[in-house]
């Protein structure tokens, strides 16, 4: 699962929150539902430590449940919930958004900016694939107010970028990150052990 899902979802939060590798990882799970041979973890978590940037980023996947999960990027005076819903939510403790609070202006327990796509702009010949990028707001953005294939955008920069010589928004730095992130998570959980990274030897440790 790390190098598969969690590898997708890391590259989700990396391009928001352009997170690179992180300093420590410590992952733990086990086989406790798909009984048939395999030898990886059908359940799986991880939590990714950036001390110099104040947070931890935490993964938790099963294989044992088709109930689609959101990620949420929760800070000191919002949550941010994406997945079928698009949604922000204001902490009631939040210091920004404090005067409003008490003014009536903002109530914390509803959500601040909340978005539903077409749930049914997924046709027949949809993939699972698609499905799950359709589940995590991924089948396509807007521009100036008009609905935007996210592949198009995907295709178009990858062609530009070979004309002109630039890298990609995703691109090989990108890729290796994610990589060695996921194989931190990997390493932790075969090695029963919290693992670092050492950015001047680019080693495991």
């Amino acid at each position: 699962m790390s190098g598969d899902l969690l590898s997708n979802e890391f590259d989700l939060i990396n391009s928001i929150l352009d997170l690179g590798i992180p300093e420590s990882a410590m992952a733990t799970g086990g086989l406790y539902f798909h009984m048939d041979g395999r030898e990886v973890p059908d359940v799986f978590q991880a939590a990714f430590e950036y001390p110099d940037r104040a947070l931890t980023l935490l993964y938790s996947g099963t294989l044992a449940s088709g109930v689609p999960r959101g990620t949420l990027i929760m800070g000191r005076d919002a949550t941010l919930e994406l997945g079928r819903i698009l949604s922000v939510w204001v902490d009631k403790q939040s210091i920004k958004y404090k005067s409003r609070i008490e003014a009536g202006i903002i109530d914390p327990s509803a959500p601040f900016v909340n978005y539903q796509k077409d749930l049914n702009s997924v046709d027949a010949v949809s993939s699972a694939t698609s499905k799950y990028y359709a589940d995590r707001g991924l089948a396509h953005t807007y521009r100036e107010g008009k609905v935007v294939n996210t592949t198009q955008l995907h295709l178009a920069e990858w062609l530009l970028c070979i004309g002109n010589g630039r890298l990609t928004s995703c691109n090989i730095e990108r890729g290796f990150e994610e990589a060695i992130t996921a194989h931190m998570a990997t390493r932790s959980y075969q090695e029963g052990r919290k693992v670092r990274w050492d950015p001047e030897k680019e080693t495991i440790f």
